[in-house]
């Protein structure tokens, strides 16, 4: 009989994201078309893709767990959207991220916002080395182009003095559960489930806890509801069920100025390790 300890959870992590396939093509394994990427989004990333406009609970909840005072690490900072609340309480931060575009535009903000105690450095998780210590490792919705986790995390155990924190917004499409609500199943990304394991897995004793909020989407008409929900289920599924779902929106909806805004559940996984109290 097969033992949940006889199962390399690196070997499944690198099976489920396609780091076997033949094909490497794509935004996750060329770095010059994630940096492509990352050049046109920067500009506009904090206002349309900030979590803290859906909820302020991840937000509270890192502060919670990292207290205040401490020296922080944020791997895959972006454009600042967690960095700059950190910045508040935190000692200082080291903010890492793969895209300069994205730097530029936390170099701005922390000018801006007069933040002093923020310095950056761009690079990968897997190629950064430093002499530094720091007492929390923060990682919010930035390990997805990594493909030895086991490595990455020992990594992340090995440079914090006080333990580290991933956060993960499970991905699934906006209408989920209205989806499943119509006995449709969704494809949804199990990071969040084989995270946890890759790290019990080497004696590294991690929580686990989910928040759960709502967010909120405004579409101007029935046409651009349709749109997104072809391109979730693709145009044959959707025009299989299309009455049902355009009726479960049409109950769900409210008019809000022009447009009808919806909102859906959604939930962010928060993955820390605590280690022994320092004092």
């Amino acid at each position: 009989m097969l033992k949940l300890t006889d199962i390399d959870f690196n070997a499944v992590w690198q099976e489920t994201f396609g780091w076997n396939t033949d094909d490497k093509s794509g935004r996750k394994f060329d770095d010059r078309v994630e940096s492509d990427f990352w050049v046109k989004l920067a500009p506009r990333y904090t206002e349309e893709y900030n979590l803290n406009h859906d909820t302020p609970l991840i937000a509270q909840r890192l502060q919670q767990l990292l207290g205040s005072g401490h020296s922080i690490l944020e791997i895959g900072c972006g454009s600042g959207n967690f960095t700059a609340l950190m910045a508040r309480y935190s000692k200082n931060i080291l903010g890492l991220d793969f895209s300069p575009a994205m730097l530029a535009v936390l170099q701005q903000r922390l000018l801006a916002e007069g933040i002093g105690n923020v310095q950056t450095q761009s690079g990968k998780w897997e190629d950064f080395t430093t002499d530094a210590a720091f007492d929390y490792i923060v990682s919010v919705n930035s390990l997805y182009r990594i493909r030895d986790m086991a490595a990455a995390l020992h990594k992340m155990n090995a440079y914090s003095r006080r333990g580290f924190i991933i956060v993960r917004t499970i991905q699934r499409p906006f209408f989920y559960r209205l989806y499943r609500d119509c006995g449709l199943d969704c494809a949804e990304c199990p990071d969040y489930q084989l995270l946890p394991l890759l790290l019990w897995q080497q004696g590294i004793k991690a929580d686990v806890e989910f928040l759960h909020y709502t967010k909120i989407k405004s579409f101007t008409d029935i046409d651009a509801v349709s749109q997104e929900m072809c391109y979730d289920l693709s145009k044959k599924t959707f025009l299989t069920y299309r009455e049902p779902l355009l009726r479960r929106f049409q109950e769900q909806a409210l008019m809000q100025d022009s447009a009808q805004q919806i909102s859906q559940p959604r939930t962010t996984v928060i993955i820390s390790v605590k280690k022994i109290n320092l004092g």
